[in-house]
């Protein structure tokens, strides 16, 4: 399995703004804009507090944390309505730019294949629109948890900071009525509720089924915030959400044979991410990292965390796309060169059956992801040491390990293979 991790870097050619440019171009963006447009008056309300949005981090802290004395203490009740402005603005910025070409996404897209996750601290939606141009997402599953299906997407696409398209729902989209008593009024999932969001990802007959039949609904934009501290939800109903959704990228890490690092930097605001990538216990994963100018510090920044398998590529997206397809080929060339029998081998497992553990699961071999430190010798023993220290996507039998569905495993899961290979 691959895992790759995206910043803002990664959709900047489709005119999504850096982190360090959201404030400016924020502004810059409501400026623009009619001026019977309601953005104006909150931003009017900000520079009027603040100056201006240029120090974007920095008002949001304060605005977040609304210590005595501060700024953010002068607002009153108006503060926790300003940061959901703020959020409202970002969606309807970065909905402006989206009908731009992606030519970053689409490339990615022919890269990523089944199996692999993309964790992805962007809001925007144009990796989820390109991957499922190429049948590789599903929106029922894509995103990490399900919404209205049990087939699992072939790529999934975390969004660990959230997304445009992700509402919290306030008392189920009901108006009227008791609500007293409900133990979650935003509810304990993202809801994809806005019919536009859905047909720019190429869904023109998908509705959330926690959304069915509502025309309006009353909804908060479900967005973390370029800010120290982070908050995770409305309320804690939510903490149970955001924390299976980062257990799923850690475990994602924690098992990946290749990690890529594409347009994000470890800022010092994402203290979680920055724990969750430095922390993980595979420290020999294979690791890229494509960060622009910013690339040789944070290589430097993983070796300092003892990782050993570093294998530089290229600092510009660009070349980085071009270098990794042409590197895939020459690492499989070379593979069938001086391994001509271990790879058939191994790639001869693909339609045999096997069984997990102590013989209790059983799955058909989909595909094989070879280690990189294959033996050479083509001995059984050392087909036996290839097949663990490989991967494999698998289908697990129906009825007996979540349904029929597919997985990649390591290999040393496996107790049994049925026939000769």
């Amino acid at each position: 399995m691959r895992v790759f991790v995206l910043g803002a870097g990664a959709s900047h050619d489709a005119g999504y703004p850096l982190a360090r440019e959201m404030g400016h171009c924020l502004a810059g963006w409501i400026k623009s804009l009619p001026s019977e447009n309601q953005h104006h008056g909150y931003l009017e309300q900000i520079v009027g507090v603040y100056g201006g949005l240029d120090d974007f981090e920095s008002i949001l802290a304060d605005l977040m944390t609304c210590s005595p004395g501060s700024r953010a203490a002068t607002l009153g009740t108006d503060r926790p309505y300003l940061l959901s402005d703020l959020q409202e603005a970002i969606r309807d910025y970065f909905d402006e730019i989206r009908p731009k070409l992606a030519p970053g996404y689409d490339k990615l897209a022919h890269i990523l294949r089944r199996g692999d996750v993309v964790i992805t601290f962007n809001y925007d939606l144009g990796l989820e629109r390109a991957l499922r141009a190429a049948k590789l997402w599903d929106i029922k599953t894509g995103y990490g948890f399900s919404i209205d299906g049990q087939e699992p997407s072939p790529v999934e696409v975390l969004k660990l900071h959230g997304s445009t398209n992700w509402r919290a729902l306030l008392f189920g989209g009901r108006t009227r009525g008791s609500f007293v008593g409900n133990a979650a009024p935003l509810g304990n999932r993202p809801v994809l509720f806005f019919r536009p969001d859905i047909e720019y990802l190429g869904y023109s007959d998908f509705a959330d089924p926690l959304c069915a039949g509502l025309d309006r609904a009353a909804s908060l934009p479900e967005m973390i915030l370029p800010a120290l501290p982070k908050q995770f939800g409305h309320d804690s109903a939510w903490k149970a959400f955001w924390d299976d959704l980062w257990n799923r990228a850690e475990n994602a890490i924690k098992n990946a044979a290749e990690l890529v690092v594409i347009g994000y930097s470890l800022p010092d605001a994402d203290e979680r991410a920055r724990s969750m990538l430095r922390g993980t216990a595979n420290k020999s994963v294979r690791l890229s990292i494509c960060c622009g100018k910013a690339t040789a510090g944070i290589e430097q920044l993983f070796r300092d965390n003892k990782f050993s398998n570093i294998v530089p590529i290229a600092t510009t997206f660009e070349d980085f796309v071009a270098r990794y397809r042409e590197a895939e080929r020459t690492d499989l060339l070379a593979e069938a060169c001086h391994r001509t029998q271990t790879l058939p081998r191994l790639r001869a497992l693909i339609g045999k059956q096997g069984r997990l553990f102590a013989g209790g699961v059983g799955f058909t071999f989909l595909d094989v992801y070879p280690a990189a430190n294959l033996p050479k010798e083509t001995s059984d023993e050392a087909i036996e040491t290839a097949i663990t220290l490989s991967q494999f996507l698998v289908h697990f039998d129906d009825g007996i390990f979540i349904d029929g569905s597919d997985r990649v495993i390591p290999g040393s899961y496996i107790s049994l293979i049925r026939g000769r290979y």
